[in-house]
């Protein structure tokens, strides 16, 4: 293995972060100023053109972003300014470093493998220069080097304990984001046009922006102020998607109308943004590249979005009549299919509880929600529920999707009014009746709660520093890092190095479900790769593939088929999926 590291020419407004990788890499300012490789037996810095093919050529190259570093040795070599070589592979040392649950950065992965403390003052040093500046000092060599250095003992201090199947999905993770998704910039150009409107007819219903002095949009002193003169208290958010705001602007309807206009004007706003950036990233081949981060959320092992473009948070619907989702747009005579894993976590939930007669009702073909209204003792008639008890199956849901991490009575209360679209509202006592009665219920979820918290203060190492366990069913560790117990309450990090935060039974076993949830994912993610479909992108538990038109439910029903095959480890799960064929994403 050699690590290799670039240094690129940037500035406060030629950046990755504000371009995009791919349009980084397309400018014309961009430019590779010095290449370094370091391995045991071989150490080199340069400049690109001096680069010594002849020792890379078919070898295994590491990276700290393998992504970036690949991307640009091939924008280099094509524009001429570096010569050709071709890796055996690419490995990427910041995603070995998140499966291990260790900080994503060379630095803060150095510090807490090594204790060695690097500065990356020396890269803001190189902002602004000329490249020949770059690639004549010696500081900026040194630094070129050390990062190599550094991504290589990483590699090697990892190599180990990274699965091979991990090494794929890093991978694989790389290859999607190249694809991309097409993208239809005339639509998009109309609808950020549309937004912009829209933004003005909302600020026009803000009392503080049409005032003697007015104030920001979203200034918290004008709230304040504003619910002040209506004699209410503040919402205690303004994100209408927040179920306490939902409250709030039922409780005060009058005043809810400004506090409409308020959530309205960040909606549209934040998609003419994400329609914008989509269309600063767009490629000349007309793709946008849909990159996400491998091991993202490092405890769960599963993905997030990243900046710029986070296709994990695209609004979902039409916002005021357009659609961001709507200009990721199949080419004639192609359509995207995707399919995404129903209910995958409480599936999973009640798998790990050992919950039989549940996983039965659902091997039987009965709906989630209805299976928790029998197997609670909820409903007992032969008709199914959505057809002939709307309103229980409302209750089931809520109670399914917001209890079984042991959520408390008022946030239950909110969560369950959020997840059925305002059909359920429950007051103080209701909420907290119907808590009660799903633990009693259902005991063997709450079993799970106290048996994982025990296994953690059982596992409490007594050397300060070391690591507590959770192994999922398919081998994957959850590690906890610097646990303590204090006053029966349990407290550690997530990342080695990281932020404190109190542990509980519901959060490790939400952590627990996620991270066999990711687990299930992955299997199926790999399987549809495997299958030669060719993925564009996956969010959360979906995938999402580009086929001929007269592929599209060919497509469908296997990738159906592959998604829903539980892994050996996973005997006795019941899957399902569904997906649709569509023009668009």
């Amino acid at each position: 293995m050699i690590a290799l590291d670039l240094e690129t020419t940037w500035s406060d407004q030629y950046s990755v972060a504000t371009l995009g990788l791919d349009r980084y890499v397309l400018h014309p300012q961009f430019r590779v100023t010095l290449v370094a490789l370091w391995s045991p037996e071989f150490q080199w810095v340069g400049p690109p053109r001096e680069l010594p093919v002849e020792r890379i050529e078919g070898q295994q190259l590491c990276a700290h972003n393998a992504e970036f570093d690949s991307v640009c040795c091939r924008l280099a070599i094509h524009r001429g300014q570096m010569p050709a070589f071709e890796p055996a592979g690419w490995t990427c040392t910041a995603d070995m470093a998140c499966w291990h649950q260790l900080p994503r950065s060379l630095k803060g992965a150095t510090k807490e493998l090594f204790a060695i403390d690097m500065s990356k003052q020396v890269r803001d040093d190189m902002k602004n220069l000329d490249p020949e500046m770059v690639g004549g000092n010696p500081i900026f060599r040194q630094y070129a080097l050390d990062d190599a250095k550094a991504s290589w003992e990483i590699w090697n201090a990892l190599q180990v304990g990274f699965p091979e199947k991990e090494a794929l999905l890093s991978q694989l993770t790389r290859r999607i984001a190249g694809t991309g998704l097409p993208f239809d910039g005339p639509m998009a150009n109309d609808f950020i046009m549309a937004l912009e409107d829209w933004e003005m007819i909302c600020e026009k219903e803000i009392p503080w922006r049409n005032g003697p002095k007015p104030a920001a949009i979203g200034s918290t002193v004008a709230l304040i102020e504003a619910c002040k003169l209506d004699g209410i208290p503040p919402p205690p958010s303004t994100n209408e998607d927040d179920p306490e705001c939902m409250i709030w602007k039922a409780t005060y309807p009058a005043q809810g109308k400004w506090v409409d206009a308020m959530t309205r004007h960040r909606k549209v706003t934040k998609a003419a943004k994400q329609l914008l950036s989509i269309l600063m990233r767009k490629r000349p081949d007309g793709r946008v590249s849909t990159r996400l981060k491998y091991c993202g959320a490092p405890h769960t092992g599963r993905w997030s979005g990243t900046g710029g473009v986070n296709f994990q948070a695209l609004p979902r619907g039409e916002v005021e009549g357009t659609s961001v989702k709507k200009c990721l747009k199949a080419p004639a005579g192609k359509v995207l299919v995707t399919v995404d894993l129903s209910q995958i976590e409480p599936r999973i939930l009640h798998w790990l509880a050992g919950d039989m007669p549940f996983l039965g009702l659902l091997a039987g073909g009965i709906d989630l929600y209805e299976a928790h209204g029998r197997a609670s003792g909820l409903y007992k008639e032969d008709e199914p529920m959505k057809d002939f008890a709307p309103e229980l199956r409302h209750l089931c849901k809520a109670r399914v999707l917001g209890l079984g991490y042991g959520c408390g009575a008022k946030r239950f209360a909110a969560v369950a009014e959020a997840l059925t679209a305002g059909n359920l509202t429950l007051d103080a006592a209701q909420a907290a009746q119907q808590v009660a009665g799903y633990r009693k219920q259902n005991p063997l979820i709450p079993a799970l709660w106290q048996k994982l918290e025990d296994f953690v203060k059982a596992s409490i190492p007594q050397t300060d520093g070391d690591v507590v366990v959770v192994d999922t069913r398919s081998g994957k560790p959850i590690r906890y890092f610097e646990v303590k117990e204090e006053g029966g309450r349990l407290s550690g990090t997530t990342v080695r190095g990281g932020h404190r935060k109190k542990l509980w039974g519901g959060l490790l076993t939400e952590n627990l479900v996620q991270a066999t949830a990711r687990e299930i994912f992955a299997e199926g993610l790999l399987k549809v790769a495997a299958a030669n479909l060719p993925i564009c992108l996956h969010v959360h538990d979906s995938i999402t593939v580009e086929v001929a038109e007269a592929e599209g439910r060919a497509a469908l029903d296997l990738m159906v088929k592959l998604m829903t095959e539980p892994p050996a480890w996973a005997e006795g799960l019941p899957l399902a999926a569904e997906g649709e064929v569509k023009g668009h994403y």
